[in-house]
């Protein structure tokens, strides 16, 4: 499953929703089949929809103020809403489609990470930011060192692998040693 949003704001009192969205084109979600609603706290990426997630049919999708507003199924008025608002909206792999190039963010994780020929890490996730790209979450496996580090996708830094789970990571001086500054 990927995961499309989450249902934000109650917009008015019959029950519609402003929609945050983490998907590339919210204008799709009528199209999409088997949507799935399930509580914030239900990762569903890796997984099966068990209760309380749900299948969910829009009834309705407008933009209100620059933002998608969306309207399910049996959830006509606000108080209905009201029990569902922070839920995520879920969708089947199958129905994305990628352009030549593109992977999901989670063919990533787990793919270790090299610089030249070195081991430096392995791929923990794939965050969106703020700022419009992904941030890489490696976990460090350098010797002496622990923890995380969050690496910007530079798509100029990065050659992807999947076949060989790899990752080949050329970043610039330093990037790796931000840590290691000293005051």
């Amino acid at each position: 499953m990927l995961l499309l949003g989450q249902l934000a704001k109650i917009q008015g009192l019959k029950g519609e929703f402003l929609f945050h969205a983490i998907m590339d084109d919210p204008d799709r979600l009528p199209d999409i089949q088997g949507l799935v609603l399930a509580p914030p706290e239900l990762d569903l990426q890796h997984a099966e929809p068990v209760a309380p997630a749900r299948q969910v049919k829009l009834r309705g999708f407008r933009w209100h103020q620059e933002r998608p507003c969306v309207a399910l199924q049996d959830v006509p008025d606000r108080t209905t809403a009201e029990a569902l608002k922070g839920w995520a909206l879920w969708m089947p792999e199958d129905q994305a489609s990628l352009e030549d190039g593109e992977t999901f963010r989670h063919d990533w994780i787990g793919c270790q990470v090299l610089v030249g020929d070195q081991i430096v890490g392995e791929v923990i996730r794939l965050d969106p930011s703020p700022t419009g790209y992904d941030m890489v979450i490696m976990r460090d496996l350098r010797p002496g060192r622990t923890g995380q580090r969050d690496i910007p996708y530079i798509k100029a830094w990065f050659q992807l692998d999947l076949p060989n789970r790899k990752v080949h990571l050329d970043p610039p001086p330093g990037l790796l040693e931000l840590d290691r500054l000293k005051d």
